[in-house]
C-alpha cells in the first residue's frame, strides 16, 4: 500500500520530538503519537506509561529512517564507551 506507515520507535516523548528532528532534517515525513496526551484530550487515562510515544514514517521512507535510528544508537554507544 502507498500510504502505509510503520512504527520505527516507542518509547519516550523527549526521544521520539529528538527523533522527529533528525528525520525531519533528512526530508522523511512523521507522525508522533503521544498516547497519554491523546487519552487526556478524549476524556480518559490510558493505562501507558507517562510520557510514552511512538514515531511513525511511511512505508517508502522506513528503510532510510532505520539507518538514521542506527547512526543515532551508534553515536551514544560511542558517547557512553568514552565516558
Amino acid at each position: 500500500m502507498e500510504n502505509e506507515i510503520k512504527k520505527v520507535y516507542t518509547g519516550s516523548y523527549m526521544n521520539a520530538e529528538f527523533i522527529g528532528s533528525v528525520l525531519d532534517q533528512n526530508g522523511i515525513r512523521f507522525l508522533i503519537r503521544n498516547y497519554q496526551q491523546e487519552s487526556l484530550v478524549a476524556g480518559w487515562a490510558a493505562n501507558v506509561i507517562k510520557g510514552e510515544a511512538a514515531v511513525y514514517v511511511f512505508s517508502e521512507d522506513y528503510d532510510k529512517a532505520m539507518l538514521l535510528l542506527d547512526d543515532i544508537n551508534a553515536c551514544e554507544i560511542d558517547e557512553e564507551s568514552m565516558n
